[in-house]
């Protein structure tokens, strides 16, 4: 599956949002190409936010599955099963 990243702004962030995302990625493996959200052929998005807020959620494109991620409670193999649809 192609899913493409998107991190927010970062300017109040709650939790270090780089190291949740190498954990998310090397929990998801090769089930995951990861692309940006420039990129054609993108079947999802993660959108990882540094808080509560999650002041960039708003702008994302319309018609991909959006995972907006505000803390990093979540284990990293759980948001790829989600990203993956198998929640």
């Amino acid at each position: 599956m192609r899913v493409a990243l998107k991190f927010c702004g970062g300017c109040d962030p709650g939790y270090e949002r780089g190291e949740y995302w190498q954990a998310i990625a090397r929990a998801a493996g090769p089930e995951i190409e990861w692309a940006r959200l420039e990129d054609q052929g993108c079947q999802a998005v993660l959108l990882i936010c540094g808080c509560d807020t999650a002041c960039v959620e708003d702008d994302m494109p319309p018609g991909l599955r959006l995972v907006c991620l505000r803390n990093d409670r979540l284990p990293p193999r759980v948001v790829v099963d989600i990203l993956l649809q198998r929640e």
